[in-house]
């Protein structure tokens, strides 16, 4: 049925009132051209969220999310994200989609949470085609398929997702839903670790110091290796804590290595203000409090490496007798020349 004029006037006037009500709710909750102000900004969002505005049902919903405004509230952060979701609107879309998989405010139910998700992924929506990846790969919400699991991780991956950039080089690393290839599994994790991605940098590091099977394209590197574990090492996100463990485990399995403790400090990884062994002087510690809890492990690589320093700057008798030999015939050579020159050398030698 056709709308009548004064019905498409009072329309298009709320509108123009919904977007003025959200553009000045933005501005408070971001803080631009005026002081920020969550609880005002959330009203603002509550006005324009009543009228129908899609963004600002999505932004009421992240309000209630994070407590931000007001109290926390999952269930009506799940139905302001439904609202903004149902017309199309793609982060709501993704934000749905991780409350229905999760259960927050929400039964848990994965087949609708796929559907969110291929609904916000196909909006290009990467962290959506990250999470489907994860779906396929596990059977949660669709069949098990590897492939599929990797198509949509290798869509995200070349967004730029660095989370999915990490998953795609384990799976080419053991060839799960792609062709084996070490060279490609370090190079997606390369492109994740730059990005500070704990977990890439951790699987590159132990790569480059062979804890796994390489290819002629993946050289051994121990210092480019020690360094990757020791930045994840220095990890301090919560989602990272694992692999800040496995990288500190790692550390150690190769603390008989110059190249991994002359790069970090294997008791915490770290890389700078480093003090050096004044026994070995190739490990480097931190402080006194790692370099004592290292101590057992680090004892007798520090004996061998000390001995081997102390071999290495003292001179044996022939080396000596050798060096003065050939000074005493440089200084000859030179009188020769001199004498030649008729130059008297006695006030320059």
């Amino acid at each position: 049925m056709p709308l009548s004029r004064r019905d498409a006037k009072r329309r298009i006037a709320n509108a123009r009132s919904a977007e003025d009500t959200f553009s000045l709710g933005l501005r408070l909750y971001t803080g631009e051209m005026v002081p920020k102000d969550f609880v005002e900004a959330t009203q603002h969002f509550r006005a324009a969220a009543d009228l129908g505005h899609a963004l600002a049902q999505s932004m009421l919903g992240r309000s209630y999310s994070r407590g931000e405004g007001n109290d926390r509230d999952d269930e009506k952060a799940a139905h302001w994200f439904r609202l903004s979701a149902d017309q199309g609107f793609a982060v709501a879309q993704y934000d749905l989609g991780e409350r229905l998989f999760a259960g927050l405010g929400v039964a848990v139910n994965h087949v609708e949470a796929v559907r969110y998700y291929r609904l916000a992924a196909d909006q290009g929506v990467f962290q959506a085609m990250h999470n489907l990846g994860t779906c396929y790969s596990l059977g949660q919400g669709v069949q098990q398929d590897y492939y599929e699991g990797a198509r949509y991780y290798c869509l995200a991956a070349n967004m730029g997702c660095a989370r999915a950039q990490c998953v795609l080089g384990h799976r080419y690393l053991s060839g799960q839903g792609v062709l084996l290839d070490v060279g490609e599994a370090a190079r997606w994790w390369r492109l994740s670790a730059d990005q500070g991605n704990a977990g890439a940098q951790l699987s590159l590091g132990a790569l480059l110091v062979g804890d796994f099977t390489g290819d002629a394209r993946v050289p051994t590197d121990l210092r480019a290796g020690a360094k990757l574990l020791a930045s994840a090492a220095q990890c301090v996100e919560p989602q990272y804590a694992a692999a800040r463990l496995q990288a500190l485990e790692a550390l150690l399995r190769h603390a008989d290595k110059r190249e991994v403790v002359g790069a970090c400090c294997i008791g915490c990884g770290a890389t700078h203000g480093l003090k050096r062994c004044v026994k070995c002087n190739k490990a480097r510690f931190c402080g006194m409090v790692c370099m004592r809890q290292m101590w057992p492990t680090h004892k007798r690589c520090c004996k061998e490496w000390a001995a081997q320093r102390d071999s290495e700057e003292e001179p044996t008798t022939k080396d000596s007798e050798d060096a003065v030999d050939v000074a005493t015939l440089l200084i000859k050579e030179l009188k020769r020349w001199l004498d030649l020159l008729e130059i008297s050398y006695a006030g320059v030698l």
